[in-house]
């Protein structure tokens, strides 16, 4: 069982499942200094189709009534994701532990490297500037990763236009002495249940 699997049963058997709907630029544009924050960081990132940035990011991990959950696993840090942090956004989202994320960002993009099998794909190519060769970060780097953090980016929006939290979780937070990722891993249901507990009260 992966780590957001286990997470995802525990949430799910004390919250029931919702699905939210992901924001629209319809609704960025109703609030026009976002949507230009939008447009500033696309660009920021190395984006390329300027006049109509890319939207179309996944599913949420963890979707509940009243909140939404991400788990942010080792793909999620690197220097393309410390840039989206420094958005004067993270000052609207009540919880957002904007201090620690931006240090497993400068502390763990190794670890990004070494799991992230995912480069470049075709659409990433067109979305961003176009990568490097294969784990070379000095210089264009990967559009993949830059495509990753944007979306990331997004979804951290979702909390400020629908009012839905989306509250994050890291592998390389500690919970009670222990990293997150050792919690899931070991999938004791108690502590795991403990550290959503924990979370919901930081971010709601």
């Amino acid at each position: 069982m992966k780590k957001q699997d286990i997470l995802k049963e525990i949430v799910l058997d004390e919250y029931g499942e919702c699905e939210h709907s992901k924001i629209t630029k319809e609704q960025l544009r109703l609030e026009p200094q976002l949507f230009s924050e939008v447009e500033r960081m696309y660009k920021e990132l190395g984006g390329t189709n300027v006049d109509d940035f890319p939207i179309r990011y996944g599913s949420w991990d963890i979707s509940t009534r009243d909140f939404i959950i991400e788990l942010d696993e080792e793909n999620h840090f690197n220097r393309y994701r410390l840039l989206t942090l420094k958005s004067d956004i993270y000052q609207q989202i009540k919880g957002f532990p904007i201090n620690d994320y931006r240090k497993y960002c400068e502390n763990y993009e190794s670890s990004c490297v070494k799991f992230g099998k995912y480069w470049k794909t075709d659409s990433t190519e067109k979305l961003f500037i176009k990568s490097d060769i294969n784990g070379k970060l000095d210089g264009n780097g990967s559009s993949r990763w830059r495509q990753r953090a944007f979306y990331d980016y997004l979804k951290d929006f979702t909390g400020i236009i629908t009012g839905i939290p989306v509250i994050r979780i890291s592998i390389y937070q500690n919970f009670e002495g222990m990293l997150v990722k050792d919690i899931l891993n070991k999938k004791d249901k108690k502590v795991i249940s403990d550290l959503v507990h924990n979370s919901i009260n930081k971010w709601l």
